[in-house]
């Protein structure tokens, strides 16, 4: 953290230091500099003028001006003990570690209660390994404000009370203090802002510790204090992003690390946020260039090694991980950090394995840290090692009370134990038996059924016996998933590979019927695809299969945004796809990444064949990039794949409604002023005035676009509808009859004529429209009701029943549509569809009685009696 640690330097009285400082604080760092500069013109300028001209350097990642200024500042104030621990802390956040440790050794000589001197002291031994050494600074920092404070002479100053507050956090966790975290977030960093509200680096560290513990709200709020006082400071803004990832919003922390880097283009944990972002959007190229420019600032930062380790492993590249690991150690012989930090980013790719050996290691060579143990109890977690993981996350919350993550997965754990377990030969399912007993046997039929299906389509099988767990209250599922609340509502499942979690249909004591088979299957794909390419399958691939394998028409919702997004060329590829799974921010991105995906794997198998997508998962188990994958699998480079991929998408949305981009209503008039003959701005101009209620005008353009192009389709729509105004449906009909002749694959002439026909009460006409508005395009949803209402009234079932499983396909979580298609093939006597459909309706509401009643009464007449009975016996 950046410290500014001016206010410990005797300032002359009749100068504008506290004015300056104020301006630093709150960011105004071009007039902080100016004055600073001023200062420094004078005759042998104070050392707080060094200092604070430095600090602005430093702030701007200017960090070779801020050596320079601060070694003049020496030379005019040989020895001054401020300047030289304020050099040393420079120093150290650039890994020089031996001119660190020579500048705090000389500002201890000269001045032994320099705390920051101290305090960099501390750090530096603890980087090389040397813990005792670095805890006997650590405790001389603490106890010098104990002192203090007995003698009725507290520090005051807030530079000082946040290197107290630093290295008080650290005491508190090598020597297993938790119940300090309190008094120094409420007494030290308290006092520090009560001394000087502006000084926000006290509640970014705070911000920080409640972060460290996943105590978000608080977290958030201190981080918000620390952006009131300075919209640019770095640390408050990467606080925020470190915030969004762990609510796996890549996207806006990536945005915060944008803000970040423009502030401090060369601060290394913002260029960490910015890769951690980029990795979690699936772009392993662009994060090893940001964690590259952070190594370049500090070529010892234990957690950029790390992440430049990890991205080795993931790469496939063990050579080169040991590497990074003897890099390590050459400066550091107990880099706890490293591993822990190597580990954490391991875990989150779903590499398991390794990342539990790097967490023992972190333990192992820092038994101080907490993080290494709660992580490894959190990766138990994930791997449906319960057991396991409870003796671990014991000794974290032990270790570290104050660990929300830790103590929210002991509670998940707690919840667990009353839960009931079924066992099948692939699965092992937890579940409330009081509320799920149902649920869970149904569950446990089609998972073997979906299991044998998937073996056979991936030639391959997870290894081992997958956990499956059914809960009972959205808290909780939330708490297995994140070890935190707040997962979104939108979310009904979740799976690390080994593991499969999701709400049960009475989540919370109430009915909120969800279709279950789509997330199992969706789930269960994942299960598959991340356990047969050891995890390293792209985004886009597995959740472009599982989509695939829920059976559902659902994203033909996106499709007009995909037209939009195609038109204005912001519809994703393979290098941004992944952005959009994370940008909980924007769900029309998250919805549609999730449609390209399943269109990326729908082109892939009719371009390239179905083989070529088990050549893809192949090629990524071997650890290669999207473009060798593509390369080696479909047999193209990826800049042809891409490119036939866009013929492929925008032959998907030919066929949509073209919607206009709104022109301002004067823009629209000026425009018929310069051309009245355009007849596209004519009928434009037209629809407005008509929206105006200027019905008069509206028809006097639409009648002039229709005459210079006879049928035009935006004329005919607003003549249409100013003629049913005034009650003339046989005119407003052959307007709109003439416009379908002359544009035959417009949308919204049939649609218009339909909906028009329909209020007429001309059934047939207005389902022939309607039919050819379904021709042409995914129809919407009032079209596909009305062709469903007027073919039950007119009972022709052969045309309803494709209707209505057309909605079921787009609705999977509508049961009502299920139930009726039903009874329509019941009705019919078309029995194994009636089986099929009031299975359909079970996998939305698995307790209603009449999909029951159907489903049993279809299986005898099938002749399947004993299945009949069986379903009956699930529900006594």
């Amino acid at each position: 953290m950046v410290l500014l640690l001016t206010a410990v330097l005797a300032a002359p009285p009749q100068s504008d230091y506290p004015a300056l400082r104020q301006r630093l604080l709150r960011g105004n760092t071009a007039e902080a500099r100016t004055g600073y500069a001023a200062l420094l013109k004078g005759d042998k300028p104070a050392a707080a003028a060094f200092a604070g001209l430095a600090a602005v350097h430093r702030a701007e990642g200017d960090y070779p001006d801020a050596l320079d200024v601060l070694a003049a500042g020496l030379k005019v104030h040989p020895a001054d003990p401020a300047l030289l621990a304020r050099r040393a802390d420079l120093h150290f956040l650039l890994g020089r570690w031996d001119e660190a440790l020579a500048d705090a050794d000389a500002a201890v000589k000269a001045q032994d209660g320099n705390l920051l001197a101290r305090w960099v002291r501390a750090r530096v031994l603890r980087d090389r390994g040397d813990l005792p050494a670095a805890d006997k600074e650590v405790r001389w920092v603490v106890k010098a404000y104990t002192d203090a404070s007995n003698a009725d002479k507290d520090i005051t100053d807030p530079d000082a009370l946040l290197v107290v507050a630093q290295a008080g956090a650290e005491n508190a966790r090598w020597n297993n203090k938790p119940q300090q975290f309190k008094f120094i977030l409420d007494e030290v960093l308290g006092d520090a802002v009560k001394h000087d509200p502006d000084f926000w680096p006290a509640e970014a560290f705070a911000g920080r510790l409640l972060l460290e513990k996943h105590n978000r709200a608080d977290a958030a709020d201190a981080f918000d204090k620390a952006l009131k006082v300075n919209p640019k400071a770095v640390e408050a803004l990467v606080g925020k992003g470190l915030f969004a990832l762990a609510d796996l919003d890549a996207v806006t922390a990536g945005r915060l690390a944008d803000q970040a880097l423009k502030a401090n283009p060369r601060h290394p944990e913002a260029l960490r946020l910015k890769a951690d972002a980029r990795l979690a959007e699936g772009d392993p190229a662009a994060a090893e260039r940001h964690l590259l420019a952070a190594k370049l600032v500090n070529p010892r930062d234990e957690p950029t090694l790390a992440r430049l380790a990890a991205l080795k492993y993931l790469a496939r590249k063990s050579a080169a991980v040991v590497e990074a690991e003897k890099e390590v150690l050459a400066f550091c012989p107990k880099p706890g950090v490293f591993y822990s930090e190597l580990a954490e980013v391991l875990a989150a790719r779903k590499q398991y394995d390794a990342a539990e050996g790097y967490f023992r290691k972190a333990a192992e060579l820092r038994p101080d840290l907490s993080a290494p143990r709660a992580g490894l109890g959190l990766l138990f977690m994930q791997l449906g090692r319960e057991a396991e993981a409870k003796v671990q996350l014991d000794a974290a919350l032990k270790a570290d009370p104050f660990h929300v993550r830790v103590s929210n997965a002991l509670l998940v754990l707690k919840h667990l134990a009353g839960y009931a377990t079924a066992e099948t030969p692939h699965f092992v399912i937890k579940y409330d038996a009081k509320a799920d007993a149902a649920f869970a046997a149904w569950l446990a039929d089609y998972l073997e059924e979906w299991y044998a299906e998937f073996a056979e389509l991936y030639g391959a099988a997870p290894p081992g016996k997958l956990l499956v767990e059914v809960f009972a209250t959205r808290e909780m599922f939330s708490g297995r998933v994140l070890s935190l609340p707040g997962l979104p509502g939108a979310a009904q499942g979740a799976s690390t590979g080994p593991l499969i979690a999701i709400p049960s249909p009475k989540v919370d004591g109430g009915n909120r019927p969800y279709n279950w088979a789509v997330v199992a299957r969706h789930e269960l794909t994942h299960a598959f695809n991340l356990t047969q390419t050891g995890f390293l399958v792209p985004i886009w691939l597995t959740e472009g299969l599982a989509v695939r394998a829920e059976r559902s028409r659902r994203f033909d919702a996106t499709l007009p945004l995909l037209r939009d997004r195609l038109a204005d060329g912001t519809a994703f590829d393979l290098d941004t796809i992944g952005r959009g799974y994370h940008n909980f921010g924007s769900p029309a991105d998250v919805m549609l990444a999730y449609h390209q995906g399943s269109l990326y794997v729908e082109f892939i198998e009719k371009d390239h064949g179905r083989e070529a997508i088990g050549k893809l998962l192949e090629a990524f188990k071997l650890g290669l990039g999207v473009g060798d994958a593509i390369r080696r699998a479909c047999g193209v480079e990826k800049e042809a794949f891409e490119a036939k991929y866009r013929e492929f998408v925008r032959d998907k949305v030919k066929g949509l409604p073209r919607v206009e981009k709104a022109v301002p209503f004067a823009e629209l008039e000026a425009a018929h002023k310069k051309d009245p003959g355009d007849p596209a701005v004519a009928a434009k101009l037209a629809a407005e005035y008509l929206r105006r209620g200027k019905p008069d005008d509206a028809r006097k353009l639409a009648d002039a676009a229709l005459a210079k192009e006879k049928g035009h389709p935006a004329a005919a729509l607003v003549k249409a509808r100013v003629l049913q105004r005034d009650k003339d449906v046989p005119a407003a009909r052959a307007v709109l009859e003439e416009a379908a002749k002359a544009n035959p694959e417009d949308v919204r002439v049939w649609s218009a004529l339909g909906k028009l026909n329909l209020d007429a009460n001309e059934p047939d006409q207005a389902a022939e429209a309607f039919e050819a508005a379904r021709g042409l395009a995914p129809a919407e949803p009032d079209v596909l009701d009305a062709l469903a209402k007027i073919y039950a009234a007119k009972k022709a079932p052969g045309k309803l029943v494709p209707v209505l499983a057309e909605v079921a396909a787009r609705a999977p979580d509508n049961v009502s549509v299920r139930l009726r298609l039903a009874k329509q093939h019941a009705e019919n006597g078309t029995h194994p569809k009636a089986e099929y459909w009031a299975r359909e309706a079970l996998f939305v509401d698995v307790g209603n009685g009449e999909a029951r009643e159907m489903l049993v009464a279809a299986l005898k007449a099938q002749g399947k009696d004993a299945e009949a009975e069986r379903v009956e016996k699930r529900y006594r």
